[in-house]
């Protein structure tokens, strides 16, 4: 926990261990997001239309090479909590933890923050669009959009800027180990 009170850069000066366990949370966060776009894409549609009949229901266009429309129930409330249960946990921790490595890295605040609140708004808008889809208006299909948006657009420095700075070697080797010197916590046996 020492590493967040720093006030320098510490990702750079980290231990292989720490450097190696935020690299693989970060790969698994990568697998996520990607995963993430591709259901939405897949299961939803990136259009206006399609979030439309994703949530409300309806009657839609066919598939590429399907010849037939596909029919969509609205989604109902049970449906939407459970969605909304699930993503809202895991989201919630996979920012907390993105948050964290982002601020290690050596950029003006308001940048950090900027990408931070990004990342968190959009991500609320992305859980509380598709409610505002079902039983507001179908307007806000414009709102699951820019979620999505937002969420690429701040997801990309959340998790490359920290992944590049953990093996950027450090210009001070102040915070490394030097040679004979081992750290009084640290045994090789």
């Amino acid at each position: 926990m020492k590493n967040f009170t720093r006030q320098e850069s510490w990702l750079s000066k980290s231990s292989l261990e720490i450097r190696l366990i935020y690299t693989l949370f970060i790969a698994f966060a990568l697998a996520g997001h990607l995963s993430f776009v591709l259901i939405s894409i897949s299961r939803i549609g990136p259009t206006y239309s399609k979030i439309v009949q994703h949530y409300r229901g309806g009657e839609g266009t066919a598939a590429p090479g399907q010849g037939k429309e596909e029919m969509a129930f609205p989604k109902e409330f049970p449906e939407l909590l459970e969605v909304t249960h699930f993503h809202a946990y895991i989201e919630g921790i996979v920012l907390l933890v993105l948050a964290h490595l982002f601020a290690g890295v050596p950029l003006p605040r308001r940048w950090k923050l900027g990408v931070i609140a990004l990342a968190f708004g959009s991500t609320f808008l992305d859980l509380s669009s598709p409610w505002l889809v079902r039983y507001l208006s179908p307007e806000a299909a414009y709102a699951q959009i820019a979620a999505w948006i937002g969420m690429g657009v701040s997801y990309l420095p959340l998790t490359l800027m920290p992944l590049y700075y953990l093996w950027k070697r450090s210009s001070n080797k102040e915070g490394r180990k030097k040679k004979g010197h081992a750290s009084p916590h640290s045994s090789d046996h």
